[in-house]
């Protein structure tokens, strides 16, 4: 693996906050000061490729993942965090018809609300 992929690699996987490219952009930062946005995102963009982040789609913007098993998160409206759902079946959103009549690869769910620390 290319250092720089490594880099942002290490940027998200040691990360539990769901960070945006900009941030990540930071943090690698710290360790390669000479890496730029478009580095981060093409890296970015291979690493969700490879299947060693995920990409998570909410309100704002893409952030990124390193937990990779299928769950759901929660983003706050107040504060814009993401964090992660656990224990909740999300196989069950889709019926057996449904899922007899088509390949169901994924799951985006989103549960948006307001944050413990906001409320």
């Amino acid at each position: 693996m290319r250092k720089q992929r490594q880099v942002v690699l290490t940027a998200v996987t040691s990360s539990c906050d769901h960070p945006t490219a900009e941030m990540i952009l930071a943090r690698a930062k710290e360790i390669m000061p000479s890496i730029n946005l478009a580095t981060v995102y093409r890296n970015l963009n291979a690493l969700c490729k490879e299947g060693k982040v995920q990409r998570v789609m909410v309100d704002g913007g893409d952030r990124f993942d390193k937990t990779l098993c299928v769950h759901a998160h929660f983003q706050c409206r107040k504060c814009n965090s993401v964090t992660d759902v656990e224990g909740i079946d999300l196989s069950s959103l889709c019926n057996e018809e449904f899922k007899s009549n088509n390949v169901v690869e994924g799951f985006n769910v989103t549960i948006k609300g307001v944050c413990q620390n906001c409320k």
